[in-house]
């Protein structure tokens, strides 16, 4: 897959682990260019959001603790799957290696970038979406047309029926709140009343084939 889906709706998580041994050394001129880091990346539970641990302790020199940052913040922000940003992941840089002419903090964040770009994708990396908790309650006579739309739309978690009333509860994407309104009130003549509440992120059922959506930052 070489686009990517709507950010507002989707997020990307991992389901393992996974680590990531990069080094970059290229020459530059008379001299050259050295980095070396190793990130580890963990699933968390949903819902937890993404954390970002330091373990490298001295092998990294504190100088370029900023650029390694930037270089594991493109990744989560940017996704591996689908340009999503990434949730619910624990990112630790557990080593590294340096030179003391030929490092650079360009050179820490592109190979900061490599790093936790392998461990994600060894981590299973898949692509989640967004899902809201739809309420529809309508005049009876309307609830066969509703419950239609419902179903087509989406997974229904609870129905009742009154004398007067017909009421359901459905799990839909997010992304399609908007148009699931628009059916129920065009079915009902209006008289529909309606509620959704987000409901937070689920894995999406077809996730998108890896690509590299990513672009490095240029090592000066």
């Amino acid at each position: 897959m070489t686009g990517s889906l709507n950010r507002t709706f989707h997020r990307e998580t991992v389901l393992g682990s996974g680590v990531g041994d990069e080094r970059i050394a290229r020459q530059r001129g008379g001299g050259g260019l050295y980095a070396g880091i190793c990130v580890e990346v963990r699933s968390r539970n949903r819902g937890e959001g993404t954390s970002v641990a330091w373990n490298a302790g001295t092998n990294i020199p504190s100088r370029f603790a900023t650029a390694v940052s930037q270089g594991i913040q493109d990744v989560i922000s940017a996704g591996v799957l689908a340009g999503c940003e990434l949730t619910d992941v624990l990112v630790s840089v557990e080593d590294g290696s340096y030179h003391e002419e030929d490092s650079t903090e360009a050179i820490f964040r592109e190979v900061a970038q490599k790093a936790t770009m392998a461990a994600v994708r060894q981590a299973r990396p898949t692509v989640m979406e967004a899902i809201s908790t739809c309420r529809t309650v309508c005049p009876i006579e309307y609830a066969v047309a509703v419950e239609e739309i419902l179903s087509k739309k989406g997974q229904v978690e609870s129905a009742q029926s009154e004398k007067e009333n017909s009421s359901r509860t459905v799990l839909v994407p997010t992304s399609g709140v908007g148009e699931l309104l628009e059916q129920v009130l065009a079915a009902t003549n209006g008289h529909a009343r309606f509620s959704a509440e987000n409901g937070g992120f689920r894995p999406k059922a077809e996730p998108p084939e890896t690509a590299d959506v990513w672009v490095p930052v240029n090592s000066r």
